[in-house]
Formats: structure tokens, C-alpha cells, sequence
């Protein structure tokens, strides 16, 4: 006969407990029926934080896009990409449902898209390349397609307030409907 101490007793609870455990960690619903946040999906601030620090390496190198005068004295000044990073990364965190910190500072820094892109004069194109090397990115760090998505929607949402210098005619490969975060 089995009793409350016997080692079958003593796996079956704990295999139970596990069960319940895990089920409970690794469900991407809310106690009130909603979808996490794209943010709480991707892990959080430090996990977006590796994304955006891979992500600004690639951009600051990219030959096509340091043809551009503008972004290319400002990926030459040592002291910006270490400030980008943190501003891009508090961008993401609140454009995906974390906490809002993406404030302007003093310097002019941390403004709303429109404003901060007019003296880069980036094109159409040169926004389809920090396009194709965010989804570099997103691969890279295995994010999930779903988010990838719904990240990249809402990137291309922001193609007119970024691209302050459109190229006549030219048709986008990447302009399809996404689907955005929003």
C-alpha cells in the first residue's frame, strides 16, 4: 500500500507542480484574456537593449548608407553611437509596450520621428537598407515571426516622418502591408 510519504506520491506531485509551473510561465495571455505586449514577448528591456546595440553596429558600418553625408558625420563621431543606442533602445521599449521613456533632453535629442530625421536627408532608399538591417537583425536574435511582423509594420509606418529626402519614382520593394504594432 502506498502512503502520503512514498516516493510515487512524491513525483507526482512534483511532476504536477511542474506542469502547472511551467503552463503558467509560458503563456503569452494576460489573467484578463489580453495578448502580452510586444515588449513582455520580446523579454524585456535588456534583451531589446542586444537587439538595438547589434542593430546601431550595423547601421553606423554600412557603406550604402555612410555615402549619405549626413548620417555618415554623425555614425564618424565616436561620441553618438553609445548615446543612440540608449535612445533607440527606449524608443523600442516604449513603441512596444514598456514603460514610457523616450523623453527629449535638453541637447534636442529624443524628438518625435518628424523632427529628429530633416537634417539627415535620408532617402527612400537608405530607408529600405536600415529596413533590411533591422530584419538582419531580428533574424540574428531569432525573433519570433509574428513580432517581426508586427515590428516591421510599424517601422514602415514611419517612412514619411523619416525619409526627408524622397527619391522621384522610386517603388519601395519592402512597402507592403505589414501588419503594425498599433
Amino acid at each position: 500500500m502506498l502512503n502520503k510519504n512514498s516516493n510515487f506520491y512524491q513525483k507526482l506531485f512534483g511532476s504536477i507542480l511542474g506542469i502547472l509551473i511551467i503552463g503558467f510561465f509560458s503563456s503569452v495571455v494576460k489573467a484578463g484574456g489580453e495578448e502580452e505586449s510586444i515588449y513582455t514577448q520580446l523579454g524585456g528591456t535588456y534583451n531589446i537593449a542586444l537587439t538595438v546595440d547589434h542593430l546601431v553596429d550595423k547601421i553606423y558600418v554600412n557603406k550604402a548608407l555612410n555615402k549619405n553625408p549626413a548620417l555618415k558625420a554623425v555614425h564618424d563621431a565616436d561620441h553618438t553611437r553609445a548615446g543612440f543606442k540608449v535612445m533607440l533602445t527606449n524608443w523600442v521599449v516604449e513603441r512596444t509596450g514598456g514603460n514610457p521613456i523616450y523623453q527629449p533632453d535638453e541637447f534636442g535629442r529624443g524628438k518625435d520621428m518628424k523632427s529628429s530625421h530633416p537634417h539627415l536627408n535620408i532617402t527612400d532608399r537608405e530607408f529600405d537598407i536600415i529596413m533590411v538591417e533591422c530584419l538582419q537583425t531580428f533574424y540574428a536574435w531569432d525573433v519570433p515571426d509574428h513580432l517581426i511582423k508586427a515590428i516591421m509594420g510599424d517601422l514602415q509606418s514611419f517612412r514619411s516622418d523619416i525619409v526627408t529626402n524622397p527619391i522621384a519614382n522610386y517603388k519601395s520593394p519592402y512597402n507592403s502591408p505589414f501588419n503594425g504594432i498599433n
